[in-house]
């Protein structure tokens, strides 16, 4: 039987189109976007026009690191605070268990009634499951390895599969009907992602048309966008993998308008850092590892609108190479007075309550 508490969760969905209609906001960001690219190292990313000019519209982190090797655990970590072992592939060729079980942010934002969704380029939709589309590995653009909501074993089979992965064009659709989610992810083709030997041949034409849209969607929806990579490109056969791709320096650049533009953050940041970010922007109890002290929020974003000192450098974007160690940890983060949540109020209690009423109906 299907609990009541998934019973709730998955009634939400026919509730999304009101909620967004009086989107609850966080305590410093409406929304919050992450754009997942695949497999390349910060400095090869960082030569590439496309970024730089995102960057220069933004902050860049160049002492950010991916946390492991294959891209599933990567992807998780963003998503449920934690390195799943499970979900390890290898290089062998061993295909991944993609099957997430346990608690991840989606369920604890669709609880207390935020909207979430997955934007997919290349996917067929109609609650997809096969692990590639086309389904030949020869032509296919869309990986379910890449796809993080599709990993959601429960998922499958229900209103939330179909209504909360979409495609990519969705995107444009819910940015024309100022309807951006509170929380989404945009997983490029495998073109577009960086991950195809020639990485950088489609994704720079593509991210150089698409820039400027997010752009224009973060300063619309009140929006922070974190475009990051999973993990660098660095092989046993190629370059050497340092400490089995456990530190993996790789490029992630934030925009919105919160975000000071045409600067460096050097403070040490990692996935985990993604995540607790969201866990702190809607008081979330933080899962997993990003619940220890080494798992630390964007806190320069969350302080105030301008760098911090400590955590950052006031040195323009492509000014300075990429930084591997580690700068001092920056001071506690701080809300503004002004800048408290807003939380659910009548308006959410009673959504609540018609969404316990139709579940003694259903479950």
């Amino acid at each position: 039987m299907v609990s009541v508490k998934f019973g709730l969760i998955a009634l939400s969905i026919v509730l999304q189109s009101t909620l967004s209609q009086a989107k609850v906001k966080g305590k410093w960001f409406d929304s919050i976007g992450i754009i997942m690219s695949e497999n390349e190292d910060f400095l090869v990313t960082m030569a590439q026009q496309p970024f730089i000019d995102l960057a220069s519209n933004g902050t860049l982190a160049t002492n950010y690191f991916g946390l492991s090797h294959v891209s599933e655990q990567n992807y998780v970590a963003i998503l449920a605070g934690w390195l799943d072992s499970d979900i390890y592939r290898g290089d062998s060729g061993t295909p991944a268990n993609l099957n997430i079980t346990y608690p991840t942010i989606l369920d604890q934002l669709l609880a207390q009634g935020y909207t979430v969704k997955q934007y997919t380029e290349s996917y067929p939709g109609g609650c997809y499951l096969a692990d590639m589309y086309p389904d030949d590995p020869n032509t296919a653009l869309y990986y379910k390895r890449h796809s993080p909501f599709n990993m959601i074993s429960k998922w499958r089979g229900t209103p939330l599969c179909e209504s909360l992965i979409g495609t990519y064009d969705d995107f444009a659709a819910d940015v024309a009907n100022n309807n951006l989610p509170n929380y989404f992810w945009i997983i490029p083709n495998d073109l577009h992602n960086t991950h195809s030997a020639d990485t950088f041949v489609d994704a720079n034409p593509w991210t150089a048309a698409e820039g400027p849209k997010w752009l224009t969607a973060a300063k619309q929806a009140d929006a922070l966008f974190i475009n990051t990579w999973d993990e660098s490109r660095c092989d046993n056969n190629k370059y050497p993998c340092d400490g089995g791709k456990i530190d993996q320096l790789v490029a992630t650049i934030m925009w919105g308008p919160m975000v000071p533009k045409g600067q460096n953050t050097t403070k040490r940041w990692d996935h985990y850092s993604v995540a607790r970010t969201v866990e702190e922007n809607w008081g979330l109890t933080p899962l997993n590892s990003t619940g220890d002290g080494n798992a630390t929020a964007f806190d320069f974003l969350l302080s105030n609108p301008s760098l911090n000192a400590s955590t950052t450098s006031s040195t323009p974007m492509g000014a300075s190479g990429a930084s591997a160690s580690s700068s001092s940890a920056g001071s506690a983060s701080t809300a503004k007075s002004s800048a408290l949540a807003i939380k659910p109020t009548v308006f959410g209690a009673t959504i609540a309550i018609s969404l316990l009423s139709l579940s003694a109906i259903f479950l």
